[in-house]
């Protein structure tokens, strides 16, 4: 009798763990660049080996120079501007994949800049992981250093249909729009202060606005939700 109630008590034990699983690939990432960059990213795959489907994270620690700031986007959503303690829920489907993307503000400073994330069902708050995003920034050089980094502006975020781009520029420059498995999706031509661009026909979820504008490239994420 005994060794049968351990034996169901195993069995529960393993159903719990097995429908409760995650894993985070890689737990610690490591990313460096010149305080020349707008900002600095780091990306680790999030995937759901359980039955569980709605996860929350939180941040626990923000280690980093006074002039920057952090952000990041979980598998659903992207936020700018976080602080210790702040929280937020997705949803992750059985056996489906996401990344959580950390960055890093720079502001023109050097630096080290260190964010640490646990992440559980929100079912179970005991069965948490933690990731850890580290970067470190650096002056390359005088010239580059002082170059100005024009300002980029881009609204509304979540966007439904049509999302303004604001970038005050000479030249014309060739922007894409990727999605988090790095695809690119959709390409246009921005010129002058401001472009208007319709992304009605992307499906919803997390994309990348990239463009490159001489030394400097801008990188910054968005989500497409009805």
């Amino acid at each position: 009798m005994k060794k049968l109630l351990l034996y169901i008590f195993a069995v529960c034990t393993f159903q719990i763990a097995a429908g409760q699983g995650f894993t985070i690939s890689p737990k610690i990432v490591r990313v460096q660049g010149p305080s020349s960059q707008y900002k600095l990213d780091a990306t680790a795959d999030f995937t759901n080996t359980g039955t569980d489907t709605e996860f929350e994270w939180m941040i626990i620690d923000i280690v980093s120079p006074a002039t920057w700031s952090y952000g990041m986007c979980d598998p659903l959503n992207c936020l700018t501007d976080l602080k210790v303690g702040t929280k937020g829920v997705f949803v992750v489907g059985t056996n489906k994949s996401g990344q959580f993307i950390g960055d890093f503000i720079l502001n023109g400073k050097s630096g080290i800049g260190t964010a640490k994330i646990i992440i559980y069902p929100k079912s179970n708050v005991s069965l948490q992981d933690t990731l850890i995003f580290l970067m470190n920034s650096w002056v390359t050089s005088i010239k580059e250093a002082s170059g100005a980094l024009k300002e980029f502006v881009y609204y509304p975020n979540p966007v439904k249909d049509r999302l303004q781009i604001k970038y005050n520029t000479k030249e014309t420059l060739n922007i894409d729009i990727y999605n988090v498995l790095g695809n690119k999706v959709k390409s246009f031509v921005h010129t002058g202060f401001e472009s208007d661009i319709n992304v009605s026909d992307l499906q919803n979820g997390i994309y990348f606005i990239r463009f490159r504008d001489g030394n400097h490239t801008f990188s910054k994420p968005f989500t497409k939700s009805e």
